[in-house]
Protein backbone atom coordinates (compact mmCIF):
# COMPACT_ATOMS: atom_id res chain seq x y z
CA UNK A 1 0.00 0.00 0.00
CA UNK A 2 1.41 3.37 -1.00
CA UNK A 3 2.22 5.82 1.79
CA UNK A 4 1.54 8.82 -0.46
CA UNK A 5 -1.16 11.17 0.87
CA UNK A 6 -3.43 12.67 -1.79
CA UNK A 7 -4.93 16.07 -0.96
CA UNK A 8 -8.76 16.00 -1.10
CA UNK A 9 -8.62 19.11 -3.29
CA UNK A 10 -7.04 17.06 -6.04
CA UNK A 11 -10.14 14.88 -6.30
CA UNK A 12 -13.10 16.99 -5.17
CA UNK A 13 -15.57 17.96 -7.93
CA UNK A 14 -15.14 21.55 -9.13
CA UNK A 15 -18.63 22.60 -8.00
CA UNK A 16 -17.92 21.37 -4.49
CA UNK A 17 -14.68 23.35 -4.38
CA UNK A 18 -16.68 26.41 -5.47
CA UNK A 19 -19.01 25.90 -2.51
CA UNK A 20 -16.03 25.71 -0.15
CA UNK A 21 -14.66 28.93 -1.63
CA UNK A 22 -18.06 30.57 -1.11
CA UNK A 23 -17.48 30.37 2.63
CA UNK A 24 -13.95 31.79 2.58
CA UNK A 25 -13.03 35.44 2.78
CA UNK A 26 -11.41 36.87 -0.33
CA UNK A 27 -8.24 37.59 1.60
CA UNK A 28 -7.98 33.88 2.47
CA UNK A 29 -8.53 32.83 -1.12
CA UNK A 30 -6.02 35.32 -2.44
CA UNK A 31 -3.22 34.80 0.10
CA UNK A 32 -3.65 31.22 1.35
CA UNK A 33 -5.33 29.27 -1.46
CA UNK A 34 -3.37 30.48 -4.46
CA UNK A 35 -0.20 28.64 -5.51
CA UNK A 36 -1.07 25.58 -3.43
CA UNK A 37 -1.43 23.27 -6.43
CA UNK A 38 -2.05 23.65 -10.14
CA UNK A 39 -5.57 22.22 -10.02
CA UNK A 40 -6.70 24.57 -7.25
CA UNK A 41 -5.22 27.53 -9.11
CA UNK A 42 -7.15 26.50 -12.22
CA UNK A 43 -10.40 26.22 -10.27
CA UNK A 44 -9.89 29.59 -8.57
CA UNK A 45 -9.19 31.17 -11.96
CA UNK A 46 -12.69 30.16 -13.07
CA UNK A 47 -14.37 31.03 -9.76
CA UNK A 48 -16.81 33.91 -10.26
CA UNK A 49 -15.87 35.93 -7.15
CA UNK A 50 -12.21 35.74 -8.10
CA UNK A 51 -12.77 36.60 -11.76
CA UNK A 52 -14.55 39.83 -10.85
CA UNK A 53 -12.06 40.77 -8.12
CA UNK A 54 -10.42 43.99 -9.30
CA UNK A 55 -10.11 45.76 -5.94
CA UNK A 56 -8.29 44.27 -2.95
CA UNK A 57 -8.95 45.97 0.38
CA UNK A 58 -6.50 44.40 2.82
CA UNK A 59 -6.45 47.33 5.24
CA UNK A 60 -5.70 46.42 8.88
CA UNK A 61 -4.82 42.79 8.10
CA UNK A 62 -1.31 42.83 9.63
CA UNK A 63 0.48 42.26 6.34
CA UNK A 64 4.18 41.95 7.01
CA UNK A 65 6.97 39.44 6.68
CA UNK A 66 5.87 36.06 5.32
CA UNK A 67 2.29 37.15 4.79
CA UNK A 68 3.51 39.97 2.55
CA UNK A 69 5.77 37.54 0.70
CA UNK A 70 2.80 35.26 -0.03
CA UNK A 71 0.76 38.19 -1.27
CA UNK A 72 3.57 39.37 -3.52
CA UNK A 73 4.06 35.86 -4.88
CA UNK A 74 0.39 35.77 -5.89
CA UNK A 75 0.55 39.26 -7.40
CA UNK A 76 3.39 38.22 -9.68
CA UNK A 77 1.07 36.45 -12.09
CA UNK A 78 -2.17 38.30 -11.35
CA UNK A 79 -3.63 40.29 -14.24
CA UNK A 80 -6.98 41.18 -12.64
CA UNK A 81 -6.28 43.40 -9.62
CA UNK A 82 -6.22 47.12 -10.40
CA UNK A 83 -6.55 48.60 -6.89
CA UNK A 84 -4.62 47.45 -3.81
CA UNK A 85 -5.24 48.87 -0.33
CA UNK A 86 -2.60 47.85 2.22
CA UNK A 87 -3.09 50.73 4.65
CA UNK A 88 -2.68 50.22 8.42
CA UNK A 89 -0.68 47.02 8.17
CA UNK A 90 2.58 47.70 10.03
CA UNK A 91 4.41 47.23 6.72
CA UNK A 92 8.12 47.88 7.28
CA UNK A 93 10.87 48.71 4.80
CA UNK A 94 11.58 45.00 4.14
CA UNK A 95 7.97 44.32 3.19
CA UNK A 96 7.99 47.48 1.09
CA UNK A 97 10.97 46.01 -0.75
CA UNK A 98 9.03 42.80 -1.53
CA UNK A 99 6.09 44.80 -2.86
CA UNK A 100 8.23 47.23 -4.85
CA UNK A 101 10.00 44.35 -6.58
CA UNK A 102 6.69 42.86 -7.72
CA UNK A 103 5.32 46.19 -8.92
CA UNK A 104 8.31 46.73 -11.17
CA UNK A 105 6.85 44.11 -13.49
CA UNK A 106 3.14 44.32 -12.65
CA UNK A 107 1.12 45.97 -15.43
CA UNK A 108 -2.39 46.03 -13.96
CA UNK A 109 -2.30 47.70 -10.52
CA UNK A 110 -3.08 51.39 -10.98
CA UNK A 111 -3.93 52.45 -7.40
CA UNK A 112 -1.78 51.61 -4.36
CA UNK A 113 -2.55 52.70 -0.79
CA UNK A 114 0.29 52.24 1.70
CA UNK A 115 -0.91 54.84 4.21
CA UNK A 116 -0.32 54.42 7.94
CA UNK A 117 2.49 51.89 7.77
CA UNK A 118 6.14 51.88 8.85
CA UNK A 119 8.03 51.92 5.56
CA UNK A 120 10.03 55.05 6.55
CA UNK A 121 12.69 56.57 4.30
CA UNK A 122 14.42 53.27 3.52
CA UNK A 123 11.14 51.82 2.31
CA UNK A 124 10.50 55.02 0.35
CA UNK A 125 13.75 54.35 -1.50
CA UNK A 126 12.43 50.96 -2.66
CA UNK A 127 9.15 52.55 -3.73
CA UNK A 128 11.08 55.25 -5.59
CA UNK A 129 13.14 52.64 -7.46
CA UNK A 130 9.88 50.99 -8.48
CA UNK A 131 8.48 54.30 -9.75
CA UNK A 132 11.45 54.67 -12.10
CA UNK A 133 10.42 51.45 -13.86
CA UNK A 134 6.67 51.06 -13.33
CA UNK A 135 4.58 52.93 -15.90
CA UNK A 136 1.17 51.65 -14.80
CA UNK A 137 0.62 53.10 -11.32
CA UNK A 138 -1.46 56.29 -11.44
CA UNK A 139 -2.22 56.82 -7.72
CA UNK A 140 0.08 56.36 -4.73
CA UNK A 141 -0.80 57.06 -1.09
CA UNK A 142 2.16 57.18 1.31
CA UNK A 143 0.65 59.18 4.17
CA UNK A 144 1.79 58.54 7.76
CA UNK A 145 4.87 56.47 7.01
CA UNK A 146 7.48 58.58 8.81
CA UNK A 147 9.19 59.49 5.55
CA UNK A 148 11.64 62.35 6.16
CA UNK A 149 13.47 64.65 3.77
CA UNK A 150 15.86 61.87 2.71
CA UNK A 151 12.95 59.65 1.72
CA UNK A 152 11.36 62.58 -0.10
CA UNK A 153 14.58 63.08 -2.05
CA UNK A 154 14.39 59.49 -3.35
CA UNK A 155 10.75 59.95 -4.34
CA UNK A 156 11.38 63.35 -5.93
CA UNK A 157 14.19 61.99 -8.11
CA UNK A 158 11.89 59.18 -9.23
CA UNK A 159 9.16 61.67 -10.11
CA UNK A 160 11.52 63.38 -12.53
CA UNK A 161 11.45 60.23 -14.68
CA UNK A 162 8.05 58.70 -13.93
CA UNK A 163 5.50 59.12 -16.72
CA UNK A 164 2.38 57.51 -15.23
CA UNK A 165 1.69 58.74 -11.67
CA UNK A 166 -1.26 61.14 -11.55
CA UNK A 167 -1.96 61.43 -7.81
CA UNK A 168 0.41 61.48 -4.81
CA UNK A 169 -0.69 61.73 -1.17
CA UNK A 170 1.82 62.64 1.56
CA UNK A 171 -0.32 63.50 4.58
CA UNK A 172 1.37 63.48 8.00
CA UNK A 173 4.73 62.91 6.34
CA UNK A 174 7.56 64.87 8.04
CA UNK A 175 9.44 65.82 4.88
CA UNK A 176 10.14 69.33 6.21
CA UNK A 177 11.06 72.32 4.12
CA UNK A 178 14.06 70.57 2.59
CA UNK A 179 11.87 67.69 1.44
CA UNK A 180 9.31 70.12 0.05
CA UNK A 181 12.10 71.84 -1.89
CA UNK A 182 13.12 68.48 -3.42
CA UNK A 183 9.51 67.93 -4.43
CA UNK A 184 9.11 71.42 -5.89
CA UNK A 185 12.25 70.99 -7.99
CA UNK A 186 11.04 67.62 -9.27
CA UNK A 187 7.72 69.12 -10.31
CA UNK A 188 9.54 71.59 -12.54
CA UNK A 189 10.41 68.53 -14.64
CA UNK A 190 7.51 66.13 -14.06
CA UNK A 191 4.74 66.49 -16.64
CA UNK A 192 2.22 63.87 -15.51
CA UNK A 193 1.31 64.45 -11.84
CA UNK A 194 -2.17 65.97 -11.61
CA UNK A 195 -3.01 65.88 -7.88
CA UNK A 196 -0.70 66.52 -4.93
CA UNK A 197 -1.88 66.21 -1.33
CA UNK A 198 0.24 67.57 1.53
CA UNK A 199 -0.62 68.04 5.21
CA UNK A 200 1.23 68.14 8.55
CA UNK A 201 4.60 67.98 6.81
CA UNK A 202 6.78 69.45 9.53
CA UNK A 203 7.00 72.91 8.01
CA UNK A 204 7.77 75.85 10.29
CA UNK A 205 6.40 78.61 8.10
CA UNK A 206 8.87 78.82 5.23
CA UNK A 207 7.23 76.35 2.89
CA UNK A 208 5.20 79.02 1.10
CA UNK A 209 8.09 79.81 -1.22
CA UNK A 210 8.29 76.19 -2.41
CA UNK A 211 4.50 75.97 -2.87
CA UNK A 212 4.73 79.19 -4.86
CA UNK A 213 7.46 77.70 -7.05
CA UNK A 214 5.29 74.66 -7.74
CA UNK A 215 2.49 76.96 -8.90
CA UNK A 216 4.84 79.11 -10.95
CA UNK A 217 6.83 76.44 -12.79
CA UNK A 218 4.57 73.38 -12.98
CA UNK A 219 2.04 73.31 -15.81
CA UNK A 220 0.30 69.99 -15.20
CA UNK A 221 -1.01 70.01 -11.60
CA UNK A 222 -4.75 70.61 -11.46
CA UNK A 223 -5.26 69.99 -7.71
CA UNK A 224 -2.91 71.12 -4.94
CA UNK A 225 -3.65 70.69 -1.26
CA UNK A 226 -1.31 71.89 1.49
CA UNK A 227 -3.12 71.99 4.83
CA UNK A 228 -1.94 72.33 8.41
CA UNK A 229 1.40 73.61 7.14
CA UNK A 230 2.03 77.03 8.74
CA UNK A 231 2.88 79.70 6.19
CA UNK A 232 4.58 83.02 6.96
CA UNK A 233 2.96 86.16 5.50
CA UNK A 234 5.77 86.41 2.94
CA UNK A 235 5.12 82.79 2.04
CA UNK A 236 1.52 83.59 1.16
CA UNK A 237 2.84 86.30 -1.15
CA UNK A 238 4.93 83.67 -2.97
CA UNK A 239 1.87 81.45 -3.33
CA UNK A 240 -0.25 84.33 -4.61
CA UNK A 241 2.43 85.35 -7.12
CA UNK A 242 2.62 81.77 -8.38
CA UNK A 243 -1.16 81.53 -8.61
CA UNK A 244 -1.33 84.75 -10.62
CA UNK A 245 0.74 83.26 -13.46
CA UNK A 246 -0.50 79.66 -13.20
CA UNK A 247 -2.88 78.58 -15.96
CA UNK A 248 -3.60 74.94 -15.11
CA UNK A 249 -4.54 74.65 -11.42
CA UNK A 250 -8.24 74.07 -10.84
CA UNK A 251 -8.35 73.36 -7.08
CA UNK A 252 -6.30 74.99 -4.31
CA UNK A 253 -6.68 73.90 -0.67
CA UNK A 254 -4.76 75.97 1.91
CA UNK A 255 -6.77 75.24 5.03
CA UNK A 256 -5.49 75.65 8.58
CA UNK A 257 -2.27 77.39 7.57
CA UNK A 258 -2.70 80.62 9.52
CA UNK A 259 -2.63 82.83 6.45
CA UNK A 260 -5.01 85.41 8.08
CA UNK A 261 -6.82 88.34 6.43
CA UNK A 262 -3.70 89.83 4.86
CA UNK A 263 -2.89 86.53 3.22
CA UNK A 264 -6.44 86.20 1.92
CA UNK A 265 -6.14 89.65 0.37
CA UNK A 266 -3.02 88.49 -1.51
CA UNK A 267 -4.86 85.42 -2.80
CA UNK A 268 -7.87 87.47 -3.86
CA UNK A 269 -5.63 89.85 -5.81
CA UNK A 270 -4.11 86.83 -7.57
CA UNK A 271 -7.60 85.69 -8.59
CA UNK A 272 -7.97 88.88 -10.61
CA UNK A 273 -5.25 87.56 -12.94
CA UNK A 274 -5.91 83.83 -12.65
CA UNK A 275 -8.65 82.52 -14.93
CA UNK A 276 -8.49 78.76 -14.34
CA UNK A 277 -9.00 78.22 -10.59
CA UNK A 278 -12.53 76.99 -9.92
CA UNK A 279 -12.20 75.73 -6.33
CA UNK A 280 -10.71 77.68 -3.42
CA UNK A 281 -10.68 75.98 -0.01
CA UNK A 282 -9.39 78.07 2.90
CA UNK A 283 -11.03 76.86 6.14
CA UNK A 284 -9.51 77.58 9.53
CA UNK A 285 -7.21 80.31 8.27
CA UNK A 286 -8.08 82.80 10.99
CA UNK A 287 -9.89 85.30 8.80
CA UNK A 288 -12.64 87.48 10.23
CA UNK A 289 -15.29 89.67 8.63
CA UNK A 290 -12.63 91.78 6.86
CA UNK A 291 -11.26 88.70 5.12
CA UNK A 292 -14.77 87.67 4.10
CA UNK A 293 -15.21 91.15 2.62
CA UNK A 294 -12.10 90.70 0.44
CA UNK A 295 -13.48 87.40 -0.82
CA UNK A 296 -16.95 88.85 -1.38
CA UNK A 297 -15.53 91.74 -3.40
CA UNK A 298 -13.69 89.22 -5.59
CA UNK A 299 -16.91 87.27 -6.17
CA UNK A 300 -18.52 90.38 -7.61
CA UNK A 301 -16.15 90.25 -10.61
CA UNK A 302 -14.76 86.70 -10.71
CA UNK A 303 -16.27 84.51 -13.43
CA UNK A 304 -14.37 81.26 -12.87
CA UNK A 305 -14.69 80.31 -9.18
CA UNK A 306 -17.44 77.71 -8.73
CA UNK A 307 -16.62 76.35 -5.25
CA UNK A 308 -15.65 78.34 -2.13
CA UNK A 309 -14.98 76.96 1.35
CA UNK A 310 -14.58 79.46 4.20
CA UNK A 311 -15.48 77.06 7.03
CA UNK A 312 -14.15 77.36 10.58
CA UNK A 313 -13.41 81.05 10.18
CA UNK A 314 -15.07 83.46 12.67
CA UNK A 315 -16.58 85.68 9.97
CA UNK A 316 -19.84 85.89 11.98
CA UNK A 317 -22.88 87.90 10.90
CA UNK A 318 -20.94 90.75 9.29
CA UNK A 319 -18.89 88.40 7.12
CA UNK A 320 -22.00 86.50 6.03
CA UNK A 321 -23.65 89.78 5.08
CA UNK A 322 -20.75 90.59 2.75
CA UNK A 323 -20.99 87.14 1.14
CA UNK A 324 -24.77 87.33 0.83
CA UNK A 325 -24.52 90.64 -1.00
CA UNK A 326 -22.05 89.09 -3.44
CA UNK A 327 -24.40 86.14 -4.04
CA UNK A 328 -27.07 88.50 -5.33
CA UNK A 329 -24.90 89.31 -8.35
CA UNK A 330 -22.60 86.31 -8.76
CA UNK A 331 -23.83 83.70 -11.25
CA UNK A 332 -20.86 81.31 -11.39
CA UNK A 333 -20.44 80.12 -7.78
CA UNK A 334 -22.29 76.82 -7.41
CA UNK A 335 -20.96 75.53 -4.06
CA UNK A 336 -20.50 77.43 -0.79
CA UNK A 337 -19.24 75.91 2.47
CA UNK A 338 -19.47 78.15 5.53
CA UNK A 339 -19.38 75.54 8.29
CA UNK A 340 -18.76 76.60 11.90
CA UNK A 341 -18.75 80.38 11.34
CA UNK A 342 -20.77 81.50 14.41
CA UNK A 343 -23.67 82.93 12.43
CA UNK A 344 -26.72 84.36 14.17
CA UNK A 345 -30.17 85.44 13.02
CA UNK A 346 -28.83 88.59 11.32
CA UNK A 347 -26.47 86.52 9.21
CA UNK A 348 -29.21 84.07 8.25
CA UNK A 349 -31.50 86.95 7.27
CA UNK A 350 -28.84 88.37 4.97
CA UNK A 351 -28.15 84.94 3.50
CA UNK A 352 -31.81 84.26 2.77
CA UNK A 353 -32.02 87.59 0.96
CA UNK A 354 -29.06 86.60 -1.16
CA UNK A 355 -30.58 83.20 -1.92
CA UNK A 356 -33.84 84.76 -3.12
CA UNK A 357 -31.98 86.65 -5.83
CA UNK A 358 -29.18 84.18 -6.57
CA UNK A 359 -29.46 82.12 -9.74
CA UNK A 360 -26.33 79.97 -9.56
CA UNK A 361 -25.75 78.41 -6.12
CA UNK A 362 -26.61 74.72 -6.01
CA UNK A 363 -24.85 73.40 -2.88
CA UNK A 364 -24.93 75.20 0.48
CA UNK A 365 -23.32 73.77 3.62
CA UNK A 366 -24.18 75.52 6.89
CA UNK A 367 -23.26 72.70 9.26
CA UNK A 368 -22.36 73.82 12.79
CA UNK A 369 -22.94 77.42 11.76
CA UNK A 370 -24.63 78.36 15.03
CA UNK A 371 -28.11 78.92 13.60
CA UNK A 372 -30.87 79.12 16.16
CA UNK A 373 -34.52 78.17 15.71
CA UNK A 374 -35.58 81.54 14.27
CA UNK A 375 -32.71 81.58 11.81
CA UNK A 376 -33.50 78.11 10.51
CA UNK A 377 -37.14 79.09 10.08
CA UNK A 378 -36.12 82.11 7.97
CA UNK A 379 -33.87 79.92 5.84
CA UNK A 380 -36.56 77.28 5.30
CA UNK A 381 -39.09 79.93 4.30
CA UNK A 382 -36.62 81.25 1.71
CA UNK A 383 -36.45 77.79 0.13
CA UNK A 384 -39.99 78.27 -1.15
CA UNK A 385 -38.69 80.98 -3.48
CA UNK A 386 -35.26 79.61 -4.40
CA UNK A 387 -35.23 77.53 -7.58
CA UNK A 388 -31.53 76.66 -7.97
CA UNK A 389 -30.36 75.07 -4.69
CA UNK A 390 -30.14 71.27 -4.94
CA UNK A 391 -28.18 70.34 -1.78
CA UNK A 392 -28.61 71.83 1.70
CA UNK A 393 -26.67 70.80 4.81
CA UNK A 394 -27.88 72.36 8.05
CA UNK A 395 -26.68 69.57 10.32
CA UNK A 396 -25.26 69.89 13.85
CA UNK A 397 -27.21 73.03 14.71
CA UNK A 398 -29.36 71.40 17.41
CA UNK A 399 -32.42 73.53 16.71
CA UNK A 400 -35.07 70.97 17.70
CA UNK A 401 -38.37 70.02 16.02
CA UNK A 402 -40.06 73.41 15.49
CA UNK A 403 -38.22 74.49 12.29
CA UNK A 404 -39.16 71.18 10.68
CA UNK A 405 -42.66 72.52 10.14
CA UNK A 406 -41.18 75.37 8.08
CA UNK A 407 -38.97 72.94 6.16
CA UNK A 408 -41.97 70.71 5.55
CA UNK A 409 -43.92 73.62 4.07
CA UNK A 410 -40.94 74.57 1.90
CA UNK A 411 -40.61 71.03 0.52
CA UNK A 412 -44.21 71.10 -0.63
CA UNK A 413 -43.42 74.01 -2.97
CA UNK A 414 -39.69 73.56 -3.64
CA UNK A 415 -38.98 71.50 -6.76
CA UNK A 416 -35.18 71.68 -6.95
CA UNK A 417 -33.79 70.37 -3.64
CA UNK A 418 -32.57 66.79 -4.01
CA UNK A 419 -30.42 66.39 -0.87
CA UNK A 420 -30.94 67.55 2.72
CA UNK A 421 -28.69 66.75 5.69
CA UNK A 422 -30.14 67.26 9.18
CA UNK A 423 -27.55 65.40 11.27
CA UNK A 424 -27.69 66.00 15.03
CA UNK A 425 -30.48 68.54 15.15
CA UNK A 426 -32.64 66.83 17.79
CA UNK A 427 -35.77 66.99 15.64
CA UNK A 428 -37.29 64.03 17.52
CA UNK A 429 -40.46 62.18 16.49
CA UNK A 430 -42.35 65.45 15.99
CA UNK A 431 -39.81 66.74 13.49
CA UNK A 432 -39.85 63.38 11.72
CA UNK A 433 -43.63 63.64 11.45
CA UNK A 434 -43.40 67.06 9.79
CA UNK A 435 -40.85 65.76 7.29
CA UNK A 436 -42.83 62.61 6.56
CA UNK A 437 -45.89 64.69 5.76
CA UNK A 438 -43.96 66.74 3.20
CA UNK A 439 -42.42 63.66 1.59
CA UNK A 440 -45.86 62.29 0.80
CA UNK A 441 -46.19 64.96 -1.90
CA UNK A 442 -42.58 66.01 -2.62
CA UNK A 443 -41.26 64.24 -5.71
CA UNK A 444 -37.75 65.70 -6.08
CA UNK A 445 -35.91 64.93 -2.82
CA UNK A 446 -33.70 61.86 -3.34
CA UNK A 447 -31.38 61.94 -0.29
CA UNK A 448 -32.38 62.54 3.34
CA UNK A 449 -29.83 62.28 6.16
CA UNK A 450 -31.33 62.11 9.66
CA UNK A 451 -28.47 60.67 11.72
CA UNK A 452 -28.52 61.38 15.47
CA UNK A 453 -31.93 62.99 15.74
CA UNK A 454 -33.63 60.82 18.35
CA UNK A 455 -36.69 60.13 16.21
CA UNK A 456 -37.36 56.90 18.13
CA UNK A 457 -40.08 54.36 17.39
CA UNK A 458 -42.74 56.98 16.63
CA UNK A 459 -40.49 58.85 14.23
CA UNK A 460 -39.59 55.59 12.48
CA UNK A 461 -43.30 54.86 12.11
CA UNK A 462 -43.88 58.22 10.37
CA UNK A 463 -40.90 57.71 8.05
CA UNK A 464 -42.06 54.17 7.27
CA UNK A 465 -45.52 55.39 6.28
CA UNK A 466 -43.86 57.83 3.90
CA UNK A 467 -41.68 55.13 2.33
CA UNK A 468 -44.80 53.27 1.27
CA UNK A 469 -46.00 56.21 -0.84
CA UNK A 470 -42.86 58.20 -1.71
CA UNK A 471 -41.48 57.55 -5.21
CA UNK A 472 -38.35 59.73 -5.23
CA UNK A 473 -36.23 58.98 -2.14
CA UNK A 474 -33.26 56.76 -3.04
CA UNK A 475 -30.94 57.33 -0.04
CA UNK A 476 -32.05 57.44 3.60
CA UNK A 477 -29.80 57.67 6.66
CA UNK A 478 -31.51 56.75 9.95
CA UNK A 479 -28.40 55.78 11.93
CA UNK A 480 -28.25 56.43 15.68
CA UNK A 481 -31.92 57.27 16.20
CA UNK A 482 -32.98 54.91 19.01
CA UNK A 483 -35.34 53.11 16.66
CA UNK A 484 -35.09 49.72 18.35
CA UNK A 485 -36.80 46.48 17.34
CA UNK A 486 -40.30 47.93 17.06
CA UNK A 487 -39.21 50.85 14.89
CA UNK A 488 -37.19 48.48 12.72
CA UNK A 489 -40.32 46.42 12.14
CA UNK A 490 -42.10 49.51 10.75
CA UNK A 491 -39.22 50.27 8.39
CA UNK A 492 -38.96 46.63 7.29
CA UNK A 493 -42.68 46.46 6.49
CA UNK A 494 -42.35 49.62 4.41
CA UNK A 495 -39.48 48.06 2.45
CA UNK A 496 -41.82 45.28 1.34
CA UNK A 497 -43.68 47.84 -0.77
CA UNK A 498 -41.08 50.51 -1.51
CA UNK A 499 -39.64 50.32 -5.04
CA UNK A 500 -37.26 53.30 -5.10
CA UNK A 501 -34.98 53.28 -2.02
CA UNK A 502 -31.49 52.04 -2.93
CA UNK A 503 -29.36 52.89 0.13
CA UNK A 504 -30.40 52.66 3.78
CA UNK A 505 -28.05 53.50 6.68
CA UNK A 506 -29.35 51.94 9.86
CA UNK A 507 -26.42 51.53 12.25
CA UNK A 508 -26.48 51.96 16.03
CA UNK A 509 -30.22 51.53 16.49
CA UNK A 510 -30.32 48.51 18.82
CA UNK A 511 -32.44 46.55 16.36
CA UNK A 512 -32.00 43.22 18.14
CA UNK A 513 -32.31 39.77 16.62
CA UNK A 514 -36.02 40.18 15.87
CA UNK A 515 -35.40 43.48 14.12
CA UNK A 516 -32.68 41.88 12.04
CA UNK A 517 -35.03 39.07 11.02
CA UNK A 518 -37.65 41.62 9.97
CA UNK A 519 -35.08 43.38 7.79
CA UNK A 520 -33.90 40.14 6.21
CA UNK A 521 -37.46 39.05 5.43
CA UNK A 522 -38.13 42.41 3.82
CA UNK A 523 -34.93 42.34 1.79
CA UNK A 524 -35.67 38.86 0.49
CA UNK A 525 -38.68 40.43 -1.24
CA UNK A 526 -37.33 43.91 -1.96
CA UNK A 527 -35.41 43.98 -5.25
CA UNK A 528 -34.39 47.65 -5.37
CA UNK A 529 -32.42 48.24 -2.15
CA UNK A 530 -28.77 47.80 -3.12
CA UNK A 531 -26.97 48.89 0.07
CA UNK A 532 -27.76 48.38 3.76
CA UNK A 533 -25.22 50.09 6.02
CA UNK A 534 -24.39 49.39 9.65
CA UNK A 535 -21.58 50.60 11.88
CA UNK A 536 -18.79 48.50 13.36
CA UNK A 537 -20.27 49.15 16.80
CA UNK A 538 -23.22 46.98 15.78
CA UNK A 539 -21.04 44.08 14.69
CA UNK A 540 -21.06 42.20 18.01
CA UNK A 541 -24.84 42.28 18.44
CA UNK A 542 -26.88 39.15 17.78
CA UNK A 543 -29.04 40.88 15.19
CA UNK A 544 -26.05 42.21 13.31
CA UNK A 545 -24.41 38.79 13.31
CA UNK A 546 -27.59 37.33 11.88
CA UNK A 547 -27.60 39.98 9.15
CA UNK A 548 -23.97 39.27 8.37
CA UNK A 549 -24.67 35.54 8.13
CA UNK A 550 -27.70 36.07 5.90
CA UNK A 551 -26.03 38.62 3.64
CA UNK A 552 -25.01 35.89 1.17
CA UNK A 553 -28.68 35.37 0.35
CA UNK A 554 -29.59 39.04 -0.11
CA UNK A 555 -29.40 41.13 -3.25
CA UNK A 556 -28.59 44.15 -1.08
CA UNK A 557 -24.96 44.59 -0.07
CA UNK A 558 -24.69 44.68 3.74
CA UNK A 559 -21.71 46.82 4.78
CA UNK A 560 -20.08 47.73 8.08
CA UNK A 561 -18.58 51.21 8.17
CA UNK A 562 -16.32 52.77 10.80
Amino acid sequence: MSGKVISPFLTLPVELVYRVLDHLKLITIFVSCRNVCTRLDTIIDTYQRYQTLTKLNFSRQTFNGQKMQRLCYTLQNNTIITELDLSRNIIDCQSAQYLAAVLQTNHTITILNLSQNHIESRGAQYIANMLRINQTLIELQLSENNINSNGMQYLAEALENNKSLRRLSLLYTPIGERGLEYLANALKINKTLRELELSHNGLDGGGGQHIGNILRYNNTLIELSSTNNPIHPNGVKYIADGLAVNNTLVTLHLGYNGIDCQGVMCLVEALEKNHTLTTLIIPGTGIHADGAQYVADALQNNNTLTMLNLSSNPIRNQGVQYLAKALENNTTLTTLYIIAISMGVEGVNALTSGLRNNRGLKILNLEKSGMETDGVQYLCNALQYNHTLTTLNIGVNRFGPDPMQNLSNALIYNTTLTTISLVLNWIGPTGAQYLAKALETNSTLTTLILTLNGIGVEGAKHIANTLVHNKSLTTLDLASNKIGTEGTRYIANALLNNKTLKTLSFGNNDIGLEGAKCLVNALLSNETLAMLKFSERDASADGSQYLDDMSLYLTANVTWSK
